[in-house]
């Protein structure tokens, strides 16, 4: 039986060999739950069409540093105190994986509490009191030989306390981003610029403008008992993105989920993983839908409600059966088409594209598995 080397990018998520924890990784990747799953009864997936689909990982421990499918490794920072030693090896790190990277940058205050004085945070940024700190973090970025995709200030319109960037204030968060964007731009002018709301209905009131966003992001998660507690029943892939999907689709961008996660049992989680690797569906369903990029790694904050941490780390168990699990329709992919797939994602800079064919070639070179 010929089986499928890549299913899908985001599938590929859930490789892993332990890897060495990034400085401000919560706790190395020992204790993950690996019951959740199991690779012997993990569903057959069906062969597929390829997209022009960019899949990539938040992967703080680097458990998934030697996967060649993956197109895009994402890294967040704290603009106030910019590690500028960890971002110069991490950028090498994805260069030489061949990967993009996509930079989450943490607008925090400049108090001892960084949540402290976030009443001030627009006013101050507009002001040019962070202005150093952008200037610092792009142009380390401004090195990386490669596309770069500057995510700023996310989920913004849900002001819980958690980011002093979340507020009652769009105007001021306008403002801000669109000053953030300008600054950055003198150092990385073919950045892709990403937009990132959570995916609430008031994100519209938040949209800086066609001219400052290149890209929006929506974060998607899976809690199965968030979902038994408030629809009664499993949601999956396809409402979970369908929702937030529907609310920023309007704009015209190519949209990212910037950060993906799901939890729950076998079943759940198998659920998500079929929904997420049916291409097709999700290119009649999303067509605007450009890339996927998995968080893997522990919640870092308590969910409301009683809902903990969750772990949205998949185990490493599970890479063998996915790995395998059925190749088919990229090996009768030409590569002209692959490359002219490829090309749609980076209007920009053709270097990213560049960074993005050894995975394209892989596929289409690499032997058939039995």
């Amino acid at each position: 039986m010929r089986n499928l080397y890549a299913v899908f990018g985001l599938l590929l998520f859930l490789v892993s060999s332990p890897g060495n924890a990034c400085a401000g990784s919560p706790e190395a990747p020992d204790n993950v739950v690996t019951s959740a799953i199991n690779p012997a009864v993990l569903p057959d997936l069906k062969p597929y069409a390829p997209a022009p689909t960019l899949f990539g990982v938040y992967d703080p421990h680097g458990a998934m540093s030697q996967n060649q499918s993956l197109a895009l490794e994402h890294k967040f920072v704290f603009w106030q105190k910019h590690d500028r030693k960890a971002l110069v090896r991490d950028l090498a790190r994805a260069q030489e994986r061949g990967r993009s990277f996509m930079i989450t940058i943490e607008p925090y205050t400049k108090a001892a509490n960084w949540r402290d004085g976030g009443d001030r945070l627009f006013d101050e940024i507009v002001a040019g009191k962070f202005d150093r700190n952008i200037a610092a973090i792009c142009a380390d970025l401004a090195s990386f030989e490669g596309d770069v995709f500057v995510r700023w200030g996310h989920e913004m319109e849900d002001p819980t306390g958690r980011y002093p960037w979340a507020r009652k204030n769009a105007g001021g968060y306008k403002s801000a981003y669109r000053h953030v964007v300008e600054q950055c731009r003198k150092k990385l002018p073919l950045a892709q610029y990403v937009w990132s709301p959570k995916g609430e209905k008031n994100l519209k009131d938040y949209y800086p403008g066609d001219d400052f966003v290149d890209v929006v992001g929506i974060s998607v998660w899976g809690l199965q008992r968030m979902d038994q507690d408030f629809y009664a029943r499993d949601r999956g892939f396809f409402d979970a993105v369908g929702e937030k999907y529907r609310r920023v689709s309007h704009f015209g961008k190519p949209v990212f989920v910037a950060e993906l996660g799901f939890a729950g049992d076998e079943k759940y989680r198998n659920k998500w993983i079929v929904q997420a690797s049916d291409i097709q569906a999700i290119g009649t369903q999303f067509p605007l839908l450009k890339g996927v990029v998995y968080f893997n790694d522990r919640e870092p904050h308590a969910w409301p409600g009683n809902y903990g941490k969750p772990d949205w780390r998949v185990p490493s168990k599970v890479v063998d059966r996915i790995s395998s699990s059925q190749l088919a329709a990229i090996s009768g992919l030409s590569l002209n088409r692959m490359i002219a797939q490829v090309s749609t994602l980076f209007p920009r800079s053709s270097v990213g594209r560049l960074a993005y064919l050894p995975s394209a070639v892989l596929f289409l070179l690499r032997p058939s598995l039995t």
